[in-house]
C-alpha cells in the first residue's frame, strides 16, 4: 500500500472515532433530557441495630425528597409516586422538602391535586417532613392537610407498644436534646445536608437529607461539580453516625438526570 492510500486510510478511522464520539455525546444528551428524568426507583438499604427492641424488626422507613413539582414532575408522576410509596409498605414515611419548584406558581387545582395525592400515602406510624429551601408556607399547609407532621421545632417520638422510641428531630435541636432519653434511636431529618456540620457530637445514629440530587449529572470524575454540598455520596458513615442524602425526584437548574434516576430511599430495620 502506497504512504498516500495509509494515510488517507488513517484519516478515515480518526473521522470514524470522532463521528463515534460525537453520536455518543447527542445519545447521552438525549438520555438525559428523555429517559434519565423518567420512572421512579427505589434504593433499598437494610439497618442493623441493637438498639431498639425487636418489635422493630422489620420496621420500614420510605424517605424521598426533592419532588420539584413543575420541573420534570407533572401529574402523572406524582401518581406513580404515591402508588409506589404505597407498595412499599412502609410503616414511617419521611419527606425532606422541596414540594414544588421554584419557577412553577401553582394554581388552586393543583394544590388540590397536591393535598388529594399525598392524602393517599399510606403509613401506620405517621407521614412526616421538613422545609426545603423552596418551601413555603403554602407547602405546609398542602402537606398539613395531607396528613404529614412538621418536624420543625417539633420533635417525635415513634413507639411500638411501650418499646424503645425512634426518636425523628429536625435541626433546631438544641433546646431540645437535653429531654430525651439517651437511648432512642436517634434520626435527624433535615433538607440540606450541610446543615448536620454543626450536630456532629449529638450521637444520632442516622440523618436523612435531599437538596443536592446527588449531582443530578452524574457524570464520573466530573459528579462533584455539580452538588452544593461538602456531602458528595448518597450514603456515607460519619463516626456513628449514617448519613444519608436523598437522590430525589424532579430537576433544579436543568431538567436532566444522568445515570440518576428519580429514586425514593427504603430503610429496612434489622434488630441483631
Amino acid at each position: 500500500m502506497k504512504k498516500e492510500d495509509k494515510s488517507e486510510v488513517k484519516k478515515k478511522r480518526k473521522l470514524k472515532f470522532h463521528v463515534k464520539v460525537i453520536l455518543f455525546i447527542i445519545l447521552l444528551i438525549v438520555y438525559a433530557f428523555t429517559i434519565g428524568t423518567k420512572g421512579i426507583y427505589v434504593r433499598d438499604y437494610v439497618i442493623k441495630t441493637k438498639r431498639l427492641s425487636s418489635e422493630f424488626n422489620g420496621f420500614k422507613i420510605l424517605h424521598f425528597s426533592d419532588l420539584q413539582y413543575g420541573s420534570t414532575m407533572k401529574k402523572s408522576d406524582v401518581k406513580k409516586l404515591v402508588k409506589k410509596i404505597n407498595e412499599t409498605k412502609a410503616d414511617l414515611v419521611i419527606f425532606t422538602g422541596d414540594l414544588i419548584s421554584s419557577n412553577k406558581n401553582i394554581n388552586e387545582e393543583e394544590e388540590s391535586f397536591l393535598k388529594e395525592q399525598f392524602s393517599k400515602i399510606n403509613s401506620e406510624y405517621g407521614k412526616y417532613f421538613v422545609l426545603g429551601d423552596e418551601d413555603d408556607n403554602n407547602v405546609i399547609s398542602i402537606l398539613s392537610v395531607a396528613g404529614f407532621t412538621n418536624l420543625s421545632n417539633n420533635p417525635q417520638e415513634v413507639y411500638i407498644d411501650n418499646t424503645n422510641p425512634i426518636l425523628l428531630i429536625n435541626d433546631k435541636i438544641t433546646a431540645f436534646m437535653p429531654n430525651y432519653k439517651t437511648n432512642a434511636y436517634k434520626i435527624m431529618v433535615i433538607h440540606d445536608p450541610d446543615e448536620f456540620t454543626d450536630y456532629k457530637d449529638y450521637n444520632f445514629q442516622m440523618v436523612l437529607s435531599g437538596h443536592t440530587l446527588n449531582g443530578s449529572l452524574n457524570i464520573y470524575g466530573i459528579k462533584n461539580v455539580f452538588i452544593d454540598s461538602k456531602y458528595t455520596k448518597s450514603y456515607q458513615k460519619i463516626g456513628n453516625t449514617k448519613l444519608f442524602v436523598s437522590p430525589g425526584l424532579g430537576t433544579k437548574n436543568i431538567k436532566a438526570r444522568l445515570f440518576n434516576h428519580p429514586t425514593i430511599n427504603l430503610y429496612r430495620f434489622v434488630i441483631n
